[in-house]
């Protein structure tokens, strides 16, 4: 077991390249993790130290050295708690998470915030939870990015809710915070497998359940940590999703659909998502205004994430939109639209078997089925992603559109066939015959 040192806890500007004062934040990695909190501190960059991590104290009057001689006091005040923390849970053989550095860490350093005292009437955690979304669907609650709580978040926990009081009436067990542990998280996995649900709806579950109990746990609700434990955490599979190639969206755009208006609305609608790469939350809810640089450039703020994003807009999405008169098509609820989109996909002809494989019960199923059974309002977003790489579009321009913040989870999210990939390697000069010199021309081999 290594012991950690002073060298191993850095600390570094928020903005280095700020022209007015920035943060220093303190940072530790371990594993494959990073652990970053902020001193309060602040500095001018040119006033840091950047190889030794310190502020300068090499100015001429003692009254100017000063306020950086308490800067550096302070950090070796951060870097001296952090190593005692860090050794001590180690010692301990707690592994190291985030949440569990920080918690020891204000402990140590006197920064523990007051907890709520719970009134004498105790709150049940499955009434916390309908608090909670109580009070988020009026505003009283913001997420972590300070916007209201999707729809679909708030209906999560309502669901975990009803299938812990469920729980509760089938076995027994209790679901308040004391009563939840390590044990009780996989015997509640257990039953959740046991009743035929899917690995990445029990996951989902499990996740909101872990949510819950950290919300409940930052209101002083209960002191009971052990949904900070690493082994309590979300299940997760990749499913097989389905997307439409260009072939076939254009088959969707061609089809004669002047005797089905709301298949033609649906229809116009979904493609708008294919080509644009947008979600559904927001291919939904298009406007004029949205829509600038003489009609090429789309712009929006997505729901989700709240980035602008601009996105060009080819001559099939054009079309559409003039054809509504530069209004998009008007929408409908989700769980319709991909009814529909399943009606549409079989009328245009998609009906080619696809495998799907997934856990369900704890068993591993697969089955085949039409492909156009499985496409959904979020075939759009997928098709968009999978169709640019296919045409070699610069990963990085699609995930600046996607939102997908690292390659390697964007490369999991397309969907690339093995002989696609192939196809594509094809096209290199490694397999294609050739090889480059040292003087950078083409030979062949």
């Amino acid at each position: 077991m290594k012991t950690i040192s002073d060298k191993d806890i850095k600390f570094l500007l928020k903005d280095a390249r700020a022209d007015r004062p920035t943060l220093i934040n303190l940072v530790f990695r371990y594993e494959n993790a990073r652990f970053k909190a902020s001193t309060g501190l602040t500095i001018e960059p040119y006033q840091w130290d950047t190889v030794n991590q310190r502020a300068y104290n090499n100015q001429k009057s003692r009254a100017s050295r000063e306020p950086f001689e308490t800067i550096n006091a302070h950090l070796d005040r951060w870097r001296s708690a952090t190593r005692k923390v860090l050794n001590a849970l180690q010692l301990a053989q707690i592994p190291f998470n985030n949440e569990t550095i920080k918690q020891h860490l204000d402990t140590e350093l006197g920064r523990v915030k007051k907890v709520r005292v719970v009134e004498a009437k105790t709150e049940s955690f499955a009434d916390y939870i309908e608090r909670f979304v109580k009070e988020a669907e009026v505003g009283k609650r913001l997420n972590s990015k300070s916007i209201r709580y999707a729809r679909y978040t708030l209906a999560g926990y309502m669901k975990l809710k009803r299938v812990l009081e469920r729980y509760q009436a089938e076995t027994g067990k209790g679901i308040d915070y004391k009563d939840f542990s390590l044990d009780y998280y996989h015997a509640f996995k257990l039953w959740l497998t046991g009743r035929g649900l899917t690995l990445n709806y029990v996951g989902t579950l499990l996740k909101d359940l872990k949510v819950m109990l950290k919300q409940a746990h930052s209101d002083g609700m209960h002191s009971n940590n052990v949904y900070q434990h690493r082994d309590f955490k979300k299940l997760v599979e990749d499913v097989d999703n389905v997307y439409l190639t260009d072939d076939e969206l254009t088959v969707l755009y061609n089809l004669d659909l002047t005797t089905n208006a709301r298949l033609d609305r649906v229809r116009d609608l979904f493609l708008i998502g294919c080509y644009t790469g947008l979600r559904f939350s927001d291919y939904s809810e298009l406007r004029p205004e949205n829509i600038t640089h003489n009609g090429r450039i789309l712009t929006r703020k997505t729901l989700k994430t709240s980035e602008r994003v601009s996105i060009p807009l080819n001559s099939k999405v054009l079309s559409i939109i003039n054809k509504y008169e530069g209004i998009p098509p008007r929408t409908i609820t989700n769980q319709k639209m991909n009814d529909y989109l399943k009606e549409l996909c079989h009328r245009a002809g998609l009906t080619q078997s696809v495998e799907v494989s997934r856990t369900k019960g704890g068993k591993k199923e697969t089955r085949y089925i039409q492909k156009c059974e499985m496409v959904t309002t979020h075939t759009a977003r997928r098709s968009f992603a999978t169709n640019a790489y296919l045409a070699k579009v610069p990963t990085v321009a699609i995930m600046k559109i996607t939102g997908h913040r690292s390659e390697a989870v964007f490369l999991r999210y397309i969907k690339i066939s093995s002989e696609q990939n192939a196809l594509l390697m094809l096209e290199h000069p490694h397999f294609g015959g050739v090889e480059i010199n040292k003087n950078s021309t083409l030979q062949t081999v």
